[in-house]
């Protein structure tokens, strides 16, 4: 690839070589094949989260995976009638609602794991631990680039400057 291609349509291009690895070598990504790869990062997510003791919210999918509130809203209705989470009341605050994985997805949710780890390891080949750590530090800059650039904009697309 040339050297001046653009950033974005590297990024993009790995996008769809990882998306086409999970699809093709993945038992469970070919089991949930009516879900959308982000849907299934979202399923990930939620299966750490949950690993981990934590709540999961719909802000907290927007916030970290940089989505719309509509659009995570459909996801999650999608999520539901495939019977892989609920939303469940919290004692705090009756408006609020925790997404909580079904035990078909923990199950899944499993697998995907191990799937996962495994392609890590292969994006990960031939890289030192130190050019990792540095390729994550230009990705996450990259991210904060783009944030800052699109916060301004709507900035100015609401005339606040």
């Amino acid at each position: 690839m040339e050297e001046n291609t653009g950033l974005g349509i590297r990024l993009r291009k790995l996008n769809n070589v990882i998306r086409r690895y999970l699809e093709h070598n993945s038992a469970i990504m070919r089991e949930l094949d009516n879900l959308t790869c982000s849907n299934k990062w979202i399923m990930g997510y939620l299966f750490e989260a949950e690993e981990e003791g934590r709540d999961v919210f719909q802000r907290d999918l927007e916030q970290n995976f940089g989505i719309t509130r509509s659009t995570v809203s459909k996801v999650l209705s999608l999520l539901e009638k495939k019977e892989l989470i609920k939303r469940e009341s919290v004692s705090h605050d009756a408006r609020l609602k925790k997404l909580v994985l079904t035990e078909k997805s923990r199950e899944l949710g499993r697998e995907m794991r191990r799937e996962g780890e495994e392609m890590d390891k292969k994006l990960r080949s031939g890289f030192s631990s130190e050019e990792i750590a540095l390729l994550c530090s230009f990705i996450q800059r990259m991210q904060n680039n783009l944030n800052c650039a699109y916060s301004v904009e709507k900035i100015h697309q609401r005339g606040d400057i």
